[in-house]
């Protein structure tokens, strides 16, 4: 159904270059900041009411909640104004100015922290990531990988392949037990998969765009995992969030409003809200005629999120262990907009709930 989420891995690693240029103009050390003192009750009127928001890429689901949130009047409620943008690098657009919100991958904010870029992880944007694994006709066991080439990431230094080995070796496919030749065939998952069908691979992982054209070659889908660490976040440049803390707790807010419309009435469940937000990524020039045809629950991708946009300690040390990042502790004063947001609406920061999948 989605195209564009493959390209995920070359926003990822495309950005480096350009979170290490940011990084050599910045401190050597992350400076703590202190905590922003929010009042109780309502936040005060917004300090900046133009928002920009960056994403990687543009996708019908995975950054739907901008979209809805808009179009039902949660930011005018808030009396904010948002556009989307994409951005090469979101990092850096939100650590130059040229956005004040952007969504990027955990692994990748938190280089950017170590590195001194001054930029704070204000909240989670999806809180589970899904783990599919397909694997050549004749493949019945991982020894039968044995002398072949294999998959686990598009480019080289992608932590994403750390992970998908962990969990191919949680789920009794451990790669690292054979003899296997690590290939990388580009970004875009299509890529893999065109690999894959002229036999150039023996496994590789997949989305769900990809599934049928695996099927029609007739390859064994032999892993579908969902795992609760933290995929992408939401990060604001450390001074902006300083000087504009109702607007970011107002953002925040009409936020969660709009994944709480997207994953209703819970993650896990068919969402109730499917049929008027599929409507509005129609008018908003998203094609959904498959999804319109779908009846599976994670059709708006309601598996991934979480409603509190939840963040905290244990997804910061969880994604440094699984990506293989170097250790740093995680400052949770950047989490104050969150923790006000939620308290408005009466959530909490609880984390996320073990689903069943697929």
């Amino acid at each position: 159904m989605r195209t564009t989420r493959n390209r995920l891995g070359l926003a990822v690693v495309g950005g480096t270059a350009a979170l290490m240029l940011l990084a050599a103009c910045a401190s050597p050390t992350p400076t703590p900041e202190e905590p922003v003192e929010l009042g109780d009750g309502e936040p005060g009127a917004a300090e900046d009411t133009d928002i920009t928001v960056a994403i990687p890429f543009p996708d019908v689901t995975m950054y739907s909640m901008y979209v809805l949130a808009t179009d039902l009047g949660y930011y005018e409620e808030e009396g904010l104004t948002v556009e989307v943008i994409t951005a090469d690098n979101v990092t850096a657009a939100v650590a130059s100015g040229s956005a004040d919100i952007g969504v990027e991958s955990t692994g990748t904010v938190i280089d950017a922290i170590r590195g001194g870029v001054e930029i704070d992880l204000v909240s989670g944007h999806y809180c589970r990531q899904n783990f599919d694994f397909a694997v050549q006709s004749d493949i019945e066991s991982v020894e039968d990988l044995d002398g072949t080439s294999i998959v686990l990431a598009g480019t080289p230094g992608d932590p994403a392949e750390f992970q998908r080995a962990q969990v191919l070796k949680e789920e009794g496919w451990d790669v690292s037990s054979v003899n296997t030749e690590v290939v990388y065939p580009g970004p875009g998952s299509e890529s893999w998969t065109e690999f894959f069908v002229n036999d150039k691979i023996s496994l590789q992982p997949f989305y769900a765009d990809d599934r049928a054209a695996l099927e029609e070659h007739g390859a064994n889908i032999v892993v579908e995992s969902l795992r609760n660490w933290a995929n992408d976040v939401q990060i604001a440049g450390t001074q902006w969030a300083q000087e504009n803390p109702n607007t970011l707790v107002r953002f925040l807010r009409a936020t969660l409003k709009g994944t709480d419309f997207m994953t209703a009435p819970a993650p896990g469940e068919f969402p109730e809200n499917a049929e008027e937000a599929l409507d509005i990524y129609e008018a908003n020039d998203f094609d959904v005629a498959e999804l319109r045809e779908s009846d599976s629950v994670w059709i708006l991708d309601g598996h991934l999120a979480c409603p509190n946009l939840y963040f905290d300690g244990e997804a910061w040390d969880t994604t440094i262990e699984t990506q293989k990042l170097e250790p740093l502790d995680f400052d949770d004063a950047q989490l104050a907009y969150l923790f006000k947001a939620q308290e408005l609406l009466g959530l909490d920061n609880a984390g996320p709930a073990t689903l069943p999948y697929p």
